[in-house]
């Protein structure tokens, strides 16, 4: 069985990571080196969480069998961290399994290819750290003297010692948006995204009026 497994973060943008782009990605490359996808899983979560953690990534391993291949549009897709990427491709070399990486190949036929990966490995690393600050960065801007006034709390902050800080539920939906909104994304777009990585319906006139206050625009400006 031959299976592609699509992966988004809450956190970070997905120009060119849709789950939809990854899938025509994938089969793609099915299509092209003579084989077809059996399967297809998708999941949401951090590329900084480990294979183990993953009740999707789970499944996948369960039903790969000797000589399947996994197939992911991008080496990012499977992980963020350089130890748990090179141990699962060690893992597959000796479980006779494949890994194919739409933009790389199969990274298990030479040595070329597993120089190649293991750059990548930590070049994908370097990026989950410089999200992470990212996210810190607009968490502190987010609290800068943003005193509450009474009323209603606005999406993606909360009330602590009458000022508004930063929810860390609703705020990584509102990261979301603002990373979606800063690659390129209209407010339609946004909301249909929203809803399909968080289940939360928020409509595309409330994305509009969320996103363009202006403390939430400042945070656009450093995504």
């Amino acid at each position: 069985m031959n299976i592609a497994y699509l992966r988004v973060s809450h956190q970070e943008s997905l120009n060119g990571t849709s789950l939809e782009v990854q899938e025509k990605k994938c089969r793609a490359f099915a299509e092209l080196h003579g084989f077809s996808i059996d399967r297809v899983y998708s999941e949401v979560v951090s590329g900084g969480v480990e294979f183990r953690k993953r009740p999707v990534f789970q499944k996948v391993l369960s039903n790969l069998k000797s000589n399947s291949k996994l197939v992911v549009s991008r080496l990012d897709r499977l992980s963020r961290k350089v130890i748990d990427t090179l141990k699962l491709v060690d893992d597959f070399k000796k479980e006779h399994k494949d890994i194919c990486i739409t933009d790389i190949g199969n990274i298990h036929k030479d040595g070329v290819s597993k120089i190649f990966v293991t750059i990548l490995a930590s070049l994908a690393e370097i990026e989950r750290e410089n999200i992470s600050q990212r996210v810190l960065a607009s968490k502190k801007i987010a609290k800068q003297e943003r005193r509450y006034l009474g009323g209603y709390t606005e999406f993606g902050y909360k009330v602590e010692d009458k000022k508004l800080v930063p929810d860390d539920k609703e705020f990584t939906v509102l990261q979301s948006m603002i990373n979606l909104r800063k690659s390129g994304l209209g407010y339609r777009k946004i909301s249909d995204e929203i809803k399909n990585k968080f289940g939360k319906r928020i409509y595309y006139p409330q994305v509009h009026k969320i996103l363009n206050r202006p403390h939430n625009l400042k945070l656009l400006e450093v995504a």
